[in-house]
């Protein structure tokens, strides 16, 4: 195990995942409401010169660390608001979360073991899905990935180095998610050294040291915040973490089961391969121990909040990747019978068999169920699921006619293929994004225009636009920021203000509107409003001048 063939390694990966990851990145909108956000966020940055305070449209908005959005506001200050470079983030730090994959797993187990690690979480369907929205969870996932393999690597080599890595680590995921970024490590690392009995750790970890570089790289950015706002902590502590995960106040509550099944899809199409990883791990192994820790530590600890949401479980896929990666090795250099590993792959074909089924012939049956999919995929043409068909096909022939090795690199083909078309697909199905109307607004759009989501706010309407709006009848998640700061109210108006200002407007105006609520609306004389234009549920209307 050369250091050179490990630099060859992370070089190869590195290119191999990352082109992976990029191509097709800026194939669909951005998602609503979540992904946008977290671009309008850097936006304002972007535009206000303001890199302490976030902002959503001119709004304070203190529910997140800014690292993120730093890192988001630096490509999109080079290659513009395009959805590639708006993702390009968040598909780098899914490639870094492959490459820290493979570096522990090779540590841990063998460089085959590491190698096929990197490649099961990359081909992962949540693990590929992540890589192309723009969310926080890739980056904390990166940061907490970080810092629990650093831990390891301290305690394999003997290097201390690794430990103030560790450290710095944990501040990075702190400041791209709050107190997640301790809380998920700190609960891995302390309860593993109590069940192992192994205290004798804490003289080598660099206590001192470690928490000066934790401060030093976590605690100014909250310090300034709390000097320019000060109810930012009371908000930012207890309103974002303590509440957020004590009550269902964000309405994002699940079953206590919803993360265990996000897994098990997500791992498609290497989870026929989990529990018989599972089996081989032993408590008593120290490694192993700390493996099956991590895994179902945060996995108890999302379970139990009240606000879940899919991306939350991220942090566990690195080590069931690591797992998967180590029983694959057995049958790549093989050391263990093929004919397991062909049961685990028939499982998959039969998956995607069903899902296949589900999207051409459930659609046209009668009931609920049939209707709920057809809804879905009525979209769907058949001869985009071709590509999925042959990767299924070649998984089926592998299993029967072809080596352990072939088989694996049909199961990556299929997971490689099922990643780029559902990201192609989805594409089409999505009709919540403002887009097409916000594309159509722009080039006609004049600095005075007076221009306003009336009853709803668009996350993507002012991405899209490049500019703020106004948003009558709406605060949401801007409600604090709102009633905190009143420079914000010419932004944030009530109704009867809108429709005041629409009859004195000089400017045009134009209003966003869902097709609801657009029918009762009233229809003074001053401000008539007539559609120009409508996509999905979403009417855009202009003004008509009496």
């Amino acid at each position: 195990m050369t250091s050179k063939s490990y630099r060859s390694d992370l070089l190869l990966l590195f290119l191999a995942i990352g082109i992976f990851f990029c191509v097709g990145l800026g194939a669909r909108p951005y998602l609503t409401p979540s992904e946008a956000r977290y671009i309008e966020l850097p936006r304002q940055m972007l535009d206000t010169h303001d890199w302490l305070t976030p902002r959503i449209n001119s709004v304070p908005y203190f529910e997140k660390p800014p690292l993120f959005y730093w890192m988001q506001a630096s490509v999109m200050g080079l290659f513009g608001m395009g959805e590639f470079a708006g993702r390009f983030a968040t598909a780098l730090c899914s490639t870094l979360v492959c490459l820290t994959t493979y570096a522990t797993a090779r540590l841990l187990f063998s460089r085959t073991s590491g190698l096929l690690a990197s490649a099961v979480l990359a081909t992962s369907l949540l693990g590929y899905g992540l890589s192309r929205v723009a969310t926080l969870d890739v980056p904390v996932s990166l940061f907490i990935t970080l810092t629990l393999s650093c831990f390891l690597a301290g305690m394999h080599t003997g290097n201390r180095k690794f430990y103030l890595l560790m450290y710095a680590a944990s501040a990075l995921a702190m400041m791209t998610k709050g107190l997640i970024g301790i809380v998920v490590p700190g609960m891995v690392i302390g309860i593993w050294m109590a069940l192992t009995h192994n205290w004798r750790l804490l003289k080598n970890v660099e206590l001192a040291k470690g928490t000066l570089i934790f401060l030093l790289i976590a605690a100014p950015w909250h310090l300034l915040m709390a000097r320019a706002h000060p109810d930012f902590l009371n908000f930012y502590f207890i309103h974002e973490h303590f509440n957020r995960y004590m009550t269902d106040e964000h309405k994002r509550s699940a079953p206590w089961w919803f993360f265990i099944a996000v897994t098990l899809a997500g791992l498609l199409p290497w989870v026929g391969l989990l529990p018989g990883a599972l089996r081989r791990m032993s408590r008593k192994n120290p490694t192993q121990l700390f493996l099956l820790l991590w895994i179902a530590l945060p996995l108890i600890f999302f379970s139990s909040s009240h606000s879940k949401l899919v991306p939350y479980i991220f942090p566990i896929f690195p080590p069931l990747a690591m797992l998967l990666g180590d029983k694959l090795a057995l049958f790549w250099d093989k050391t263990k019978p093929v004919k397991s590993l062909r049961v685990d792959a028939l499982l998959s074909v039969i998956l995607w068999s069903a899902a296949i089924f589900a999207i051409e012939c459930l659609p046209g049956m009668p009931g609920k169920l049939g209707q709920k999919i057809s809804a879905v995929t009525m979209h769907i043409p058949m001869v985009a699921l071709y590509p999925l068909i042959l990767a299924v096909l070649w998984v089926a022939i592998s299993i029967v006619r072809s080596s352990p090795k072939r088989l694996i690199i049909s199961l990556m083909g299929l997971g490689i293929t099922t990643g780029l078309t559902a990201n192609y697909l989805t594409a089409a199905l999505d009709t919540a994004t403002i887009r097409p109307l916000a594309d159509m607004l722009r080039p006609q759009l004049e600095a005075g225009d007076f221009v306003v989501a009336y009853g709803s706010y668009w996350q993507d309407l002012p991405v899209y636009l490049d500019r703020n709006i106004t948003v009558a009848g709406w605060t949401g998640e801007l409600t604090y920021g709102t009633e905190h700061y009143p420079e914000t109210h010419h932004r944030m108006i009530t109704t009867d203000e809108f429709w005041k200002r629409c009859a004195d407007e000089i400017d045009h105006v134009y209003v966003f509107v869902r097709e609801d609520t657009a029918r009762t609306l009233p229809d003074p004389e001053e401000c008539h409003l007539q559609p120009i234009a409508t996509y999905g549920k979403t009417l855009l209307l202009q003004r008509i001048k009496p």
